[in-house]
């Protein structure tokens, strides 16, 4: 019929919407391995949703434990508590049963270029603390979305793991010379005298020198603090191969074996499984333990796509 799929024929000859299509096909699968239930869905004792979360259920528990076969019996007296009964109550007692394998899982949903649907389940301890920062944010706090909540958490969250990681005094001079480079171009723009603008622009020059002759005099494979929070903020923190921020390492363009400095000019970002590949095309393969041919984010809230670094 030209249909890709059951789902696809389902939502585009049938006319149903991505979650009908999706409660039917599952509720038929689970048919098919227990036809008595058949009944219980056609007078309502079963609902299509309750169905469908059972289906994902029992799913769920083979996937964790492919070894232990849920046998028909066992799936029909869980079905059994679920029938009459509200989708927020098959929920709790699917999770009094297996509350791992009942938690619906992580998902992520691009909705437009610059938005993203995130769904997860919080516990109750999060939760109040959430409630918390919201009191400390005051009446600004108050007025927030989840998403703006998150957000003024991540900024402050992030300000303080930048100085944990690279030192507040080093964060401090960083945001220092900032200021000194902007009043450097205002000059400049408005003609105004240049000393202190060369005055800044020297003393940017004498650190950047002061730290490349630190890395050159001490060992070959030790990168300063200083260089790395400037690799770090020029990478944005990411590989610079598959723009994954999963396992980031600073990897040095020559090698040092072959006599590469740690320099800024010499350093860069890579993550775990592009660093594997540029080492291999340098000195040969070698036994890894890597899967070959991906290059993933191997967070659990990111499903694996293909390597962009191969294509």
């Amino acid at each position: 019929m030209g249909y890709k799929s059951l789902f696809d024929y389902a939502v585009n000859e049938l006319k149903y919407s991505e979650g009908q299509a999706s409660r039917r096909i599952q509720a038929m699968r689970l048919i098919k391995d227990l036809p008595v239930i058949e009944a219980k869905i056609a007078d309502g004792t079963l609902s299509l949703s309750n169905v469908q979360q059972a289906q994902n259920f029992f799913r769920n528990l083979q996937i964790a434990e492919p070894r232990n076969v849920i046998r028909p019996q066992d799936k029909l007296d869980v079905l059994a508590q679920l029938e009459n009964k509200s989708v927020r109550d098959a929920q709790k007692k699917l999770a009094e049963i297996n509350s791992i394998q009942a938690m619906p899982k992580e998902r992520e949903r691009v909705i437009t270029e610059t938005a993203i649907e995130v769904k997860f389940v919080m516990t109750d301890k999060l939760k109040t603390k959430l409630d918390d920062a919201r009191a400390l944010l005051g009446p600004k706090g108050a007025q927030m979305s989840y998403a703006e909540l998150f957000e003024s958490l991540t900024d402050l969250s992030l300000e303080a793991l930048e100085k944990k990681r690279f030192g507040q005094k080093r964060i401090e001079a960083e945001k220092k010379a900032g200021a000194a480079e902007a009043l450097s171009i205002a000059e400049k723009q408005n003609h105004l005298p240049k000393k202190s603008a060369v005055l800044a622009a020297s003393k940017v020059k004498v650190q950047q020198t002061k730290i490349n002759t630190a890395n050159e005099k001490s060992n070959a494979r030790y990168i300063s603090a200083d260089l790395k929070r400037q690799i770090w903020k020029r990478d944005r923190g990411q590989c610079v191969q598959c723009h994954s921020k999963h396992n980031v390492q600073y990897d040095h363009v020559i090698p040092v074996a072959m006599g590469g400095l740690s320099r800024l000019d010499n350093l860069r970002l890579l993550c775990f499984h592009c660093n594997q590949r540029a080492s291999e095309k340098i000195f040969g393969l070698r036994k890894s333990t890597v899967r070959p041919g991906l290059c993933v984010d191997s967070s659990p809230h990111s499903p694996a796509r293909g390597d962009p670094c191969l294509e």
